[in-house]
Protein backbone atom coordinates (compact mmCIF):
# COMPACT_ATOMS: atom_id res chain seq x y z
CA UNK A 1 0.00 0.00 0.00
CA UNK A 2 1.27 3.49 -0.74
CA UNK A 3 0.72 6.72 1.14
CA UNK A 4 1.44 10.05 -0.54
CA UNK A 5 2.68 12.75 1.84
CA UNK A 6 2.65 16.38 0.74
CA UNK A 7 5.68 18.63 0.68
CA UNK A 8 4.02 21.01 3.13
CA UNK A 9 3.50 18.21 5.64
CA UNK A 10 7.13 17.06 5.28
CA UNK A 11 8.36 20.60 5.71
CA UNK A 12 6.21 21.14 8.80
CA UNK A 13 7.60 18.02 10.52
CA UNK A 14 11.17 18.90 9.56
CA UNK A 15 10.78 22.41 11.02
CA UNK A 16 9.21 21.02 14.20
CA UNK A 17 12.03 18.48 14.55
CA UNK A 18 14.86 20.99 14.21
CA UNK A 19 13.06 23.65 16.24
CA UNK A 20 12.51 21.16 19.08
CA UNK A 21 16.19 20.18 18.89
CA UNK A 22 17.19 23.82 19.35
CA UNK A 23 14.65 24.30 22.17
CA UNK A 24 15.89 21.12 23.87
CA UNK A 25 19.46 22.42 23.82
CA UNK A 26 18.37 25.85 25.05
CA UNK A 27 16.34 24.37 27.89
CA UNK A 28 19.20 22.08 28.86
CA UNK A 29 21.65 24.96 29.19
CA UNK A 30 19.01 27.08 30.97
CA UNK A 31 18.32 24.25 33.39
CA UNK A 32 22.01 23.76 33.99
CA UNK A 33 22.45 27.47 34.66
CA UNK A 34 19.44 27.69 37.01
CA UNK A 35 20.11 24.39 38.82
CA UNK A 36 17.19 22.58 37.17
CA UNK A 37 13.95 24.11 38.45
CA UNK A 38 10.95 21.82 38.01
CA UNK A 39 9.38 24.01 35.31
CA UNK A 40 12.48 23.81 33.11
CA UNK A 41 12.74 20.05 33.68
CA UNK A 42 9.10 19.53 32.65
CA UNK A 43 9.52 21.70 29.55
CA UNK A 44 12.69 19.76 28.68
CA UNK A 45 10.86 16.43 28.90
CA UNK A 46 7.97 17.74 26.78
CA UNK A 47 10.44 19.03 24.19
CA UNK A 48 12.21 15.66 24.05
CA UNK A 49 8.88 13.92 23.43
CA UNK A 50 8.08 16.43 20.66
CA UNK A 51 11.55 15.86 19.18
CA UNK A 52 11.03 12.10 19.10
CA UNK A 53 7.53 12.35 17.59
CA UNK A 54 8.63 14.87 14.97
CA UNK A 55 11.68 12.75 14.09
CA UNK A 56 9.42 9.74 13.54
CA UNK A 57 7.02 11.76 11.36
CA UNK A 58 9.68 13.68 9.44
CA UNK A 59 12.11 10.87 8.70
CA UNK A 60 10.90 7.38 9.63
CA UNK A 61 7.26 7.21 8.50
CA UNK A 62 8.02 8.40 4.98
CA UNK A 63 11.18 6.29 4.63
CA UNK A 64 13.52 9.25 4.14
CA UNK A 65 15.85 7.91 6.84
CA UNK A 66 15.98 4.50 5.14
CA UNK A 67 16.58 6.04 1.73
CA UNK A 68 19.51 8.17 2.88
CA UNK A 69 21.10 5.39 4.96
CA UNK A 70 20.52 2.53 2.50
CA UNK A 71 23.36 0.86 0.62
CA UNK A 72 23.71 1.93 -3.00
CA UNK A 73 22.63 -1.46 -4.28
CA UNK A 74 19.15 -0.95 -2.79
CA UNK A 75 18.50 2.36 -4.57
CA UNK A 76 17.60 2.93 -8.20
CA UNK A 77 19.44 5.49 -10.35
CA UNK A 78 16.96 8.29 -9.64
CA UNK A 79 17.12 7.73 -5.88
CA UNK A 80 20.93 7.65 -6.02
CA UNK A 81 20.97 11.04 -7.76
CA UNK A 82 18.54 12.51 -5.22
CA UNK A 83 20.60 11.21 -2.30
CA UNK A 84 23.87 12.41 -3.83
CA UNK A 85 22.52 15.95 -4.33
CA UNK A 86 21.13 15.97 -0.79
CA UNK A 87 24.42 14.74 0.68
CA UNK A 88 26.40 17.41 -1.17
CA UNK A 89 24.10 20.20 -0.01
CA UNK A 90 23.92 18.80 3.55
CA UNK A 91 27.68 18.59 3.84
CA UNK A 92 27.97 22.30 3.09
CA UNK A 93 25.24 23.27 5.57
CA UNK A 94 26.62 21.02 8.30
CA UNK A 95 30.18 22.29 7.83
CA UNK A 96 29.13 25.92 8.06
CA UNK A 97 26.86 25.28 11.05
CA UNK A 98 29.55 23.36 12.93
CA UNK A 99 32.19 26.00 12.24
CA UNK A 100 29.88 28.76 13.46
CA UNK A 101 29.21 26.82 16.68
CA UNK A 102 32.89 26.04 17.25
CA UNK A 103 33.98 29.62 16.61
CA UNK A 104 31.07 30.89 18.70
CA UNK A 105 32.24 28.79 21.64
CA UNK A 106 35.82 29.98 21.12
CA UNK A 107 34.86 33.67 20.94
CA UNK A 108 32.58 33.38 23.99
CA UNK A 109 35.33 31.44 25.80
CA UNK A 110 32.82 28.80 26.87
CA UNK A 111 35.25 25.91 26.63
CA UNK A 112 34.91 22.78 24.59
CA UNK A 113 31.64 21.55 23.18
CA UNK A 114 29.90 19.22 25.65
CA UNK A 115 28.40 15.79 25.04
CA UNK A 116 24.83 17.00 24.52
CA UNK A 117 25.76 19.52 21.84
CA UNK A 118 28.00 16.95 20.15
CA UNK A 119 25.10 14.47 20.18
CA UNK A 120 22.76 17.10 18.74
CA UNK A 121 25.29 17.77 15.97
CA UNK A 122 25.48 14.04 15.19
CA UNK A 123 21.68 13.88 14.98
CA UNK A 124 21.72 16.99 12.78
CA UNK A 125 24.36 15.46 10.49
CA UNK A 126 22.42 12.20 10.10
CA UNK A 127 19.03 13.81 9.50
CA UNK A 128 20.07 16.71 7.29
CA UNK A 129 20.29 14.77 3.99
CA UNK A 130 16.84 13.29 4.62
CA UNK A 131 15.53 16.75 5.53
CA UNK A 132 16.89 18.17 2.27
CA UNK A 133 15.13 15.42 0.31
CA UNK A 134 11.91 15.84 2.29
CA UNK A 135 12.06 19.59 1.74
CA UNK A 136 12.75 19.46 -2.01
CA UNK A 137 10.73 16.50 -3.22
CA UNK A 138 7.12 17.08 -4.20
CA UNK A 139 5.86 13.79 -2.81
CA UNK A 140 7.38 10.97 -0.84
CA UNK A 141 5.87 7.54 -1.36
CA UNK A 142 5.83 5.14 1.55
CA UNK A 143 5.60 1.44 0.82
CA UNK A 144 4.16 -0.77 3.54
Amino acid sequence: MTNVSSTKKNRMWIIICYFSLIIMLSLFYTGKLLDWPLSVLVMEIITIVILILSFLNAFIKNNLWRMVHAADKYLDERELQIVLRALRFSYSIFTITTLVIIYGFAIAKKGPIDVLLAGALVLFAHTLPAAVIGWRERVVITEQ
